[in-house]
């Protein structure tokens, strides 16, 4: 279904995707918009370790309810609170 990760080195194993998804409240939900548009969103997220599942902050219309009726093909990115080092 998904092709491999080209560059080992940045392969992260499972405990911490779990801890990065836990740590983190903040991340991009990307899926096929209008007319074959992507359409990507930043979107506040809570992650229920327990049950495995990402519950998404959100009203229950609009354009990301619409894209998600059409297709539940999705890509979600979480990033966290990285800052830049300056030398």
């Amino acid at each position: 279904m998904f092709k491999p990760i080209r560059k080992k080195i940045n392969e992260i194993d499972h405990s911490s995707a779990e801890a990065l998804l836990q740590s983190n409240r903040r991340g991009i939900l990307a899926m096929n918009g209008d007319n074959g548009y992507p359409y990507a969103i930043p979107i506040n997220y809570f992650y229920d370790s327990l049950a495995q599942k990402i519950y998404f902050h959100g009203a229950k219309a609009g354009h990301k309810v619409e894209a998600l009726k059409v297709s539940d093909n999705v890509c979600f990115t979480v990033y966290g609170n990285e800052c830049i080092a300056e030398s």
